[in-house]
């Protein structure tokens, strides 16, 4: 199972442009998303770990399987269609 986390700051401004289209891209591939303050949750990331802002993880099973930062929304529905396999419904019953 995918998930993503995204992690930004209030005072960044490219993470204010990127930070929708991130959520909006969770819901068109129905993926939960969890999204941290570079500041306020130090506790719940690896600050180090984290190079630049925003920063898009994509996590399957738990493990970070890519990585992505960008100040541009056109680069990230690339990312994801490359590294997320969009949900699927089972109709067979």
């Amino acid at each position: 199972m995918y998930e993503l986390e995204y992690i930004g700051a209030s005072w960044c401004a490219p993470c204010k442009v990127v930070k929708p289209k991130v959520l909006e891209q969770a819901v068109k591939y129905a993926i939960p998303v969890k999204t941290y303050d570079i500041d306020d949750d130090v506790e719940k990331i690896d600050v180090d770990a984290v190079k630049k802002l925003p920063t898009l993880r994509v996590l399957e099973d738990g493990k970070v399987v890519a990585e992505f930062t960008t100040k541009h929304n056109d680069q990230l529905e690339e990312f994801l269609s490359k590294n997320v396999k969009p949900a699927t419904t089972d109709t067979d019953f």
